[in-house]
């Protein structure tokens, strides 16, 4: 009888334990069976941070989260290596909205699987990184990640004016209005974004409506080549009407760069808010 016991006992351990490895094969499956590709730092850092491996990631000066630096590199939305995301042969290819017609036609003449993410702001960000952990199954790891980067609560700024300038390789710049992800920021601390198009996130600057709106405070940020980029807006603040406002003659004028600022959102978005709200309070 005694032995039986044991047998007995011996089968349900085994049983139990044969059954956690099938459950632990199954959830592990559902977070490494894919083989994904980022094409953004944001996306490669997000899904990193979920636990989620990926198969490619993109070609970047950023920093890399440290298991995909030696992964290939698939280019950037001005330099995409279609070739190499081919040779990946991915079960999908996470593409930014904001550049999403970079990839479009030739993802779909390739026959590769593509997901738009988007990554315009805070709050697209967070609904981005909540359906990614749905869809590997790591709800929790999402769950935690958006309680990380959860803002502080805005201080009152009495509607200081701000002005978000975007440099463009060759001396060109676009203003940002407040639906743009530093603009959506700036918006969050309680400034007020002028002189943007309100029906285009980017937009060329119009200098007589700059002088006329005169802000408080400038914030200007590189697309690509952030040392060109800043070298051109030095000259242009020498000039008018930017060497005038009010933001340049009180030493309001700042530069933003990567990887807190730039076109999309990114993990980093609690340092960005946190200095946009510094600059909002030296201006009031």
């Amino acid at each position: 009888m005694r032995n039986k016991k044991i047998i007995f006992s011996s089968l349900v351990l085994v049983g139990l334990l044969a059954g956690g490895a099938v459950w632990q094969l199954t959830r592990s499956s559902a977070t490494t069976g894919a083989k994904p590709v980022a094409t953004t730092v944001a996306q490669a850092e997000i899904l990193d941070r979920l636990g989620v491996a990926v198969a490619g990631v993109p070609s970047t000066t950023e920093t890399l989260p440290a298991v995909d630096r030696d992964l290939p590199k698939v280019g950037n939305h001005t330099s995409i290596n279609f070739e190499q995301i081919s040779k990946i042969n991915p079960s999908v290819v996470y593409v930014d909205q904001a550049v999403a017609d970079d990839y479009t036609a030739k993802l779909k003449q390739q026959h590769t699987p593509m997901h738009i993410l988007n990554f315009n702001d805070y709050a697209h960000m967070r609904q981005s990184i909540t359906q990614l952990g749905a869809t590997y199954q790591q709800q929790g790891a999402a769950e935690k990640l958006l309680h990380q980067i959860t803002l502080p609560k805005a201080h009152a700024t009495k509607g200081v004016k701000v002005l978000i300038l975007m440099g463009m390789p060759g001396g060109a710049f676009l203003v940002a209005n407040q639906h743009s992800y530093v603009g959506d920021l700036v918006t969050r601390a309680g400034g007020t974004v002028v002189a943007g198009d309100p029906n285009s996130m980017y937009a060329p600057a119009n200098p007589q409506t700059i002088a006329q709106l005169n802000p408080d405070v400038v914030i200007r940020f590189a697309h690509a080549m952030p040392a060109s980029v800043q070298a051109n807006f030095v000259e242009t603040f020498k000039q008018a009407p930017y060497n005038n406002l009010a933001a340049t003659q009180h030493h309001h004028v700042y530069d933003a760069a990567a990887p807190e600022f730039g076109l999309t959102a990114n993990l980093h978005v609690k340092a960005a808010y946190t200095q946009i709200q510094k600059w909002l309070e030296a201006a009031k």
